[in-house]
């Protein structure tokens, strides 16, 4: 019988994975926090806290207003989220498997939480000591890699990131605004939004390069200083916007992989 799979994190990563998921067959529960900042919203589910609802390739994902809803939700096949950044509704819900999204490197998503099997996406997390398994993220030879024993890469060259675009940082922390929508197009120098800090001033944000607004906060989201608010794709092509990436379906599939193989007794 399959199991329900609980994801954290409503990111692309976990967008994927919940997508291919649910598209074969299992009932997806997703945990997000209540002020979600992904960036990739048209990929994220994480934006169904903002507006109860999320659409990402032909898949809806509601956002539950209690336990009691989000029960009913997952009965009837949908995919479902629920605010819980801790993740303490996790023993309410039936023998579950959980895929772990979160940045593995901060002790509180690593912290444990009951589950038949987990899965831990990146680095930040070790098999057979934080999960079961890893599946590794970084965009090179070995990405999707399920791993049982040990930890996946950590360095990132240049040229994973300039496959994976150009994030734009905040320079100061206060409050993010924008009048751009996801897809715009920009020529490098171009003022894509801005900062309202502390001092009552307005700081603008460049994009240093040309492209397409692959992704970006939401307006009125409080950030700190370093924090990524948007990502510019040099690859002109607004579609992708829409589209779950090659990296995202390539994790995705390893997740599916390696959930079957514990549902049949073939992992290590």
């Amino acid at each position: 019988m399959k199991h329900l799979v609980i994801v954290r994190g409503g990111g692309e990563l976990g967008t994927a994975a919940a997508h291919r998921l649910h598209r074969a067959g299992y009932q997806v529960l997703i945990l997000e926090k209540s002020r979600p900042s992904a960036l990739r919203r048209e990929l994220s589910f994480s934006d169904a806290v903002y507006d109860g609802e999320k659409t990402v390739e032909r898949v809806t994902c509601l956002c539950a207003e209690n336990l009691k809803n989000a029960l009913s939700l997952i009965a009837s096949g949908r995919v479902t989220m629920l605010v819980d950044p801790t993740g303490r509704y996790v023993r309410k819900f039936p023998p579950h498997i959980l895929v772990n999204t979160l940045d593995g490197r901060e002790d509180e998503s690593r912290r444990p939480l009951p589950a038949d099997f987990r899965i831990g996406l990146g680095a930040g997390y070790c098999a057979r000591e934080d999960v079961n398994c890893v599946i590794e993220t970084i965009r090179a030879y070995s990405l999707g890699r399920i791993i049982y024993n040990g930890r996946c890469r950590v360095r990132q060259t240049t040229e994973d990131a300039i496959a994976d675009g150009g994030f734009l940082r905040a320079p100061t922390e206060g409050m993010f605004r924008s009048p751009h929508t996801i897809s715009h197009i920009f020529r490098a120098g171009d003022v894509i939004g801005e900062i309202f800090d502390d001092r009552g001033q307005t700081v603008p944000i460049v994009t240093p390069v040309g492209g397409v607004l692959r992704g970006i906060i939401h307006d009125h989201y409080r950030v700190a200083t370093g924090m990524a608010v948007a990502e510019i794709d040099p690859r002109l092509e607004p579609a992708n916007c829409n589209r779950i990436s090659d990296k995202a379906r390539c994790i995705s599939g390893s997740v599916l992989e390696a959930i079957m193989a514990f549902e049949n007794g073939g992992q290590p």
